[in-house]
């Protein structure tokens, strides 16, 4: 039977057939009374390696602008420029045109310093550095953010600490609208005015949108001063500010925060938050949610840094389930996910296996370490490799964790299943660990041990700590692995081929409790159920001996031939193993080409363990714990399951251990 031991079937994020189209950046540098060489080269790799934007730097801005077609192939212009002597008039013209057609511009630090007397200039920036500006020391400072309803500072964590030189009474020029949203408070010690400054303001030029923010000072011959933009918090923040004057839009997470599609809710899943109330959560020990610390803010449940409130948990218990989440901290900042607490009558330690959140960089703690984030906090570090004692289905090479930058959400999930704990980070198995020998030496030298059954599968809460710091969650969402939705329907018996039929000329047979699949006279073959299924879930243990093959969900047989959707089996050096094919029909859907954790996943040598599920238009499958799809698509709701044998030469297949779970 299925049931429980279904393990975790559904990957939490999506995984991309092919990288999103980035987004092209204009630089504009070569003119700065600061150092422009160092600071231009830097914001281009802050564009550069979030993975948004393809950037293009010229250090003669004035000469490009002469060509308004070339102007029209980029969607931003990055302003790291401040000459005081005005461009041509037609170089000005063609840039205030790009900007009013909808072109976006990013306005860094001392480009707000330029083209004093340029009106335009002037109003498309809002507020400059004119006669009575300045600043004090560089040193470090909060920035906090004071309008959260804008993509660029929704559910972003206030910068702390940022090192920098903060401008003041920068001038309103020409009465032009602007939207200040987020400010620091400029000290008197410091050398400031004692007031609140504008670090980030927003506005419209025509169709354009300009983001402007006068932090990022370095100055030449000063390399303390790069610490500015050192800070992963400046860099996210660029990052966000320009993707929005782009596209209006910021890319942050999942695209429905705290919503379940209607196959998801199909599949067993519920939100634990609903992004608008605390319902369902409460003070761990108590009865009540907490009056102080923990809020909701713009659809996230957040802790502020130094909120008190204490630990809160879930008002219902969980056993062996699987749980999705988005997460995100502020600098420097900790918490954890906590399951299978014990429940309690009165405040107390929240005693339980812990999903570590936390920033490693600016926690100054390794990626590998076991209090790192996504570890088993003071357990497992967060490598997989080191982690199952189940040789057989274990990763040969492990994947580089994958964090993202500071202040942008993380992908959870966590999956307990009896004895199995598992821990995701970004779509990547991060730890996975039995309850046996490995796990009580493991405990043994945590914290952990003096605490019975620490972790054992009984009903639990779980929690969200309190650890003081600023930690975000949305989307959290669970599934009861007890009590799935559906039937289980025994479609392999493990001595005979009964209720399968062959298409082609390939041999089948049963051996050692496996089907058994190998080349007949060549032909492409199948091996397919009699009966058609539309919504299940499946897992099958399989291995290729050699050739190519394939697993078919929701396919037909038409005129002796077999088309539809095939979970691809792949032992060549291409490695595509778990990618979407249509069989038959359009090709590849999504292939593992820019899927590395996909294609590192399958095991030449050895049985390797599939998850499908096929739920309403949506068809998800990963490989050994790892996703390789995650597709929707509505040419078929239902058709058979079948098992390929590649024409060709040679080609061995074999499966074995076939659980079917069928919604009804």
């Amino acid at each position: 039977m299925l049931g429980a031991a279904l393990l975790a079937l559904v990957p939490a994020v999506q995984v991309p057939s092919a990288p999103p189209e980035k987004i092209p950046v204009l630089l504009f540098t070569g003119a700065n009374n600061h150092d422009w060489e160092w600071t231009s080269a830097s914001l281009e790799t802050i564009l550069e390696e979030s993975g948004r934007f393809d950037v293009t730097v010229t250090e003669e801005p004035e000469e490009t602008l002469l060509n308004p077609r070339a102007l029209a192939a980029f969607d931003v212009f990055v302003l790291d420029y401040n000459r005081r002597q005005r461009w041509s008039k037609p170089a000005e013209k063609n840039f205030l045109d790009a900007v009013r057609g909808g072109t976006g511009v990013t306005v860094v630090h001392a480009a707000n310093n330029a083209f004093e007397g340029w009106i335009e200039y002037e109003k498309l920036v809002a507020l400059c550095w004119r006669r009575g500006t300045g600043h004090g020391k560089f040193h470090p400072f909060d920035v906090r953010m004071v309008d959260r309803d804008h993509p660029i500072t929704r559910a972003l964590p206030d910068l702390r600490a940022h090192p920098d030189e903060l401008y003041h009474n920068l001038v309103h020029m020409h009465g032009t609208d602007y939207r200040v949203l987020a400010a620091a408070h400029s000290s008197k010690e410091s050398g400031g005015t004692g007031r609140a400054e504008p670090m980030v303001i927003v506005k419209t030029y025509g169709q354009g949108r300009v983001f402007h923010t006068p932090l990022g000072h370095v100055w030449t011959g000063q390399e303390a001063t790069r610490a500015s933009h050192a800070d992963p918090q400046f860099r996210n923040l660029i990052v966000r500010g320009t993707e929005w004057a782009a596209t209006g839009e910021v890319t942050d997470g999942l695209a429905k925060p705290n919503h379940l599609e209607e196959w998801d809710v199909r599949a067993g899943w519920k939100l634990l938050f609903d992004g608008e109330t605390t319902t369902g959560w409460k003070r761990h020990g108590g009865d009540a949610f907490p009056a102080k610390g923990w809020s909701v803010v713009d659809g996230c449940l957040r802790h502020a840094t130094g909120g008190g409130g204490g630990d809160i948990v879930t008002t219902e218990l969980y056993q062996d389930f699987e749980l999705a989440f988005e997460w995100k901290v502020g600098v420097g900042a900790n918490g954890g996910v906590k399951y299978r607490v014990p429940p309690r009558d009165e405040p107390g330690a929240m005693l339980g296996p812990e999903y570590q959140i936390l920033d490693d960089a600016t926690a100054g703690v390794a990626s590998a370490h076991k209090h790192a984030a996504a570890a088993l906090y003071d357990v497992i570090a967060p490598i997989e490799k080191a982690l199952s004692t189940s040789a057989e289905f274990q990763l040969v090479t492990p994947v580089e964790k994958r964090l993202a930058p500071l202040g942008r959400f993380n992908h959870g999930r966590i999956v307990a299943r009896g004895g199995t704990l598992e821990h995701y980070l970004n779509g990547q198995r991060v730890v996975r660990v039995d309850f046996d020998g490995a796990w009580d030496a493991a405990i043994a030298k945590s914290k952990f041990a003096g605490v019975g059954g620490f972790g054992a599968a009984r009903p639990g809460h779980v929690g969200l700590q309190d650890h003081g710091d600023e930690v975000w969650y949305r989307s959290i969402k669970i599934r009861d692995l007890a009590n799935l939705p559906g039937r289980d329907v025994a479609i392999f018996d493990g001595e005979t081929l009964a209720g399968w039929r062959a298409i082609g000329d390939a041999v089948w047979s049963v051996e050692e409790g496996a089907i058994f699949g190998r080349v007949g006279g060549g032909g492409q073959s199948f091996l397919v159920t009699e009966e058609t299924f539309g919504d299940f879930f499946l897992e099958v243990e399989l291995k290729i001996d050699a050739g190519n093959s394939g697993l078919q969900v929701r396919s037909h047989v038409e005129e002796g031939r077999l088309h539809g959707y095939q979970l691809e089996i792949d032992r060549s050096d291409r490695a595509w193993s778990g990618g979407l094919y249509d069989e038959g029909r359009r090709g590849w859907l999504q292939s593992l080409e820019h899927n590395e954790p996909g294609r590192r996943a399958f095991r030449r040598d050895s049985w390797n363990r599939y998850r499908i599920e096929c739920v309403g238009p949506s068809i998800r499958c990963w490989v050994n714990g790892v996703p390789t799809a995650d597709f929707v698509d509505r040419a078929d709701a239902e058709g058979v399951i079948g098992l390929q044998v590649h024409s060709g030469a040679d080609c061995r297949v074999r499966w074995r251990n076939l659980r079917l779970r069928v919604l009804d």
